[in-house]
């Protein structure tokens, strides 16, 4: 975070869209910031109203606003534009924190947990154009954002493809939740904005099942005291450097 002269502050985010890494900065109100500390109520509603507390404060939607029109400068293509959203909220450093924090909060701190993220990433998906969802998944405490995409690709035949915001994941990747591993049970589904389709998930659909394969070739490697082929290492890399995993 860079300080500048008076009552704001810029904050820079850090993305990756197909091996090549960016940056978007956004100026912050420190005022609102405090506002959103000092008064701004967290809500005792139902799951749905709770969520949408947080989506639809009028307060932090100019800087939502503000970051999807930066994404869509970097690019032209709309799916890519998604990736950038993406790939932006995936990087913001994961923190605990109570109670829930709002979006503009999670921007101006640049941390947040799966549910303050995936919240953010939501709104980004609604300014961008695109339906998404907040899938909330109560076995595991765990959320992550919904993207319409085809059914080919689609997790649970919900119509959405699974987005990871804990930490770098690849769209459509339910394996690779930093804290229990993966996500299995039906999540309760919470619409955020109609809207487009990636329409072309299926590159990340492939990839992810390239990524989870290597996983589980390097695991077995390990067990039996061996190492990956040149043909895996040489995958492992490929996407290890396109989405910028760790």
């Amino acid at each position: 975070m860079d300080s500048q002269p008076g009552p704001n502050v810029t904050v820079h985010y850090d993305y990756f869209l197909d091996g090549r890494p960016g940056t978007l900065p956004l100026n912050l109100s420190t005022k609102l910031y405090g506002d959103y500390l000092g008064k701004k109520s967290r809500g005792t509603y139902d799951n749905a109203s709770y969520f949408q507390n947080f989506l639809d404060d009028p307060d932090e939607k100019p800087y939502v606003k503000t970051l999807a029109s930066e994404s869509r400068a970097e690019t032209r293509d709309p799916d890519d534009q998604a990736r950038i959203a993406i790939s932006l909220v995936q990087h913001i450093p994961y923190l605990w924190g109570s109670p829930t924090r709002y979006p503009y909060e999670v921007l101006y701190e640049r941390s947040g947990v799966c549910q303050e993220k995936s919240i953010l990433l939501a709104a980004l998906l609604r300014e961008l154009g695109f339906n998404s969802s907040l899938m909330y998944f109560v076995r595991e405490n765990h959320m992550t954002v919904g993207i319409a995409c085809p059914e080919a690709y689609d997790f649970q035949d919900s119509g959405y493809c699974l987005v990871e915001t804990t930490n770098v994941v690849i769209i459509t990747d339910n394996t690779s939740y930093a804290i229990s591993g993966r996500v299995w049970s039906n999540p309760e589904i919470y619409l955020t904005s109609d809207g487009r389709s990636l329409e072309s998930a299926n590159i990340e659909y492939y990839d992810a099942r390239t990524w989870i394969m290597m996983q589980l070739k390097s695991k077995a490697a390990r067990e039996d005291g061996t190492t990956l082929s040149l043909v895996d290492n040489q995958s492992w890399y490929r996407l290890q450097a396109k989405y910028d995993l760790n």
